[in-house]
């Protein structure tokens, strides 16, 4: 089976989760029903990392408990490969749905704000070939990109932070979001959705980073600095913006510099910094779609990637273009189902995955101790 994995190390592996997090977490989650009670997104979004962060040491300690080399083995492992099939569906949809999610998101951007006297079609024909061909070269260069980048993207991201720092008030931020905690909490539970699949990803492919003490070791740091970046960002933010304000801006990060460098030396640097987000989203979609075609050929025993990567990539670009197009409400309605209920169809199945392997760990080694004595 040709699965165009290879070998890469903890420095590739925490990048490519690092990207990946910060990119969903910044541009996927749903900003304006976020902001419904206040400037909370510096902790409702990194919780949403921190809660898959929690859900990813749960499942590497299983896997490291059980002596299983991947998720997939896991599954079975715990509920067998009958009943695995639907875990395995659901983590590759996800996967899917988040490149999908990010590609939308930048393809719309890039149109809106960079390319705006042409259709979004041709949008779509130059960002998602791009995506199909980084993962149609194996999981090996897309962890490789991912670490070329990472410390550009991370260092570009402070800077943008940096640069406007005098137009932050600190009254901004009112209502604290004590007031409304509970809200601010189900909001990092429902963001899951698009920050689990980053990380359960990399467990799915452990065999290419060296195990799973290597993989538990790269995702552990990609979730921490990515916790840090995210809460940063969505900070500076609501310093910047009120939380009335935010909740009618399209992609606040963007419009965070527009508003103090437009008459400045810093003129410009929109544009640039949206292209050094652009690069980073294509990259986690890379990874996303590399991911999902993985898992589909060693589930179903597809002997090769390469055809499967191309197929997903066509249907990924079909539906961005049928919602570019006609069926625009359609296509939502599926996406907003996604965003409700995703989280669920991650966080239970895979902790009762976990817990089921630790559980039939322990009789097992219990039953082998006492067939010793």
């Amino acid at each position: 089976m040709n699965l165009c994995q290879g070998r890469i190390g903890k420095q590739e592996g925490a990048s490519l989760a690092g990207i990946a997090l910060v990119s969903s977490a910044v541009f996927v989650l749903d900003i304006g029903e976020t902001y419904r009670y206040g400037n909370g997104t510096y902790i409702a979004f990194p919780g949403a990392i921190f809660l898959a962060f929690m859900l990813f040491l749960l499942l590497a300690e299983a896997m490291r408990i059980s002596g299983k080399k991947d998720l997939i083995e896991l599954v079975d492992y715990a509920v067998g490969k009958f009943a695995g099939n639907l875990f395995v569906a659901i983590l590759c949809a996800l996967l899917l749905v988040n490149a999908y999610c990010l590609l939308s998101r930048f393809s719309t951007m890039v149109h809106a704000l960079v390319y705006m006297k042409t259709t979004p079609f041709p949008v779509l024909l130059w960002i998602v070939p791009v995506v199909v061909y980084i993962a149609f070269r194996g999981f090996e260069c897309v962890a490789r990109m991912a670490k070329c980048f990472g410390l550009l993207l991370g260092v570009a991201l402070l800077l943008e932070l940096l640069i406007p720092m005098r137009g932050y008030e600190a009254y901004r931020l009112f209502p604290l979001p004590t007031e409304h905690f509970d809200a601010i909490a189900a909001d990092a539970f429902s963001g899951m959705f698009a920050t689990g699949p980053a990380l359960l990803a990399i467990l799915c492919m452990a065999r290419g980073l060296q195990g799973v003490r290597s993989a538990k070791s790269a995702g552990t740091i990609g979730a921490l600095i990515s916790i840090a970046l995210v809460a940063l960002t969505q900070l500076a933010i609501g310093l910047t913006y009120t939380s009335t304000e935010l909740k009618s801006i399209f992609v606040p990060l963007y419009r965070l510099n527009l508003k103090l460098v437009q008459e400045s030396y810093f003129f410009r640097l929109d544009k640039l910094a949206l292209f050094a987000w652009l690069i980073g989203a294509i990259i986690a979609s890379a990874y996303y779609l590399y991911g999902g075609a993985s898992l589909f050929c060693r589930r179903w025993s597809r002997y090769d990637i390469r055809p499967a990567v191309i197929a997903l990539g066509v249907i990924l670009l079909c539906v961005l273009a049928a919602e570019r197009a006609w069926q625009y409400n359609m296509v939502q309605t599926a996406f907003s189902f996604v965003q409700r209920y995703g989280s669920w169809m991650l966080i239970v199945p895979f902790s009762a995955i976990a817990v089921i392997a630790l559980i039939k760990t322990h009789f097992m080694k219990r039953r082998h101790m006492n067939e010793t004595v």
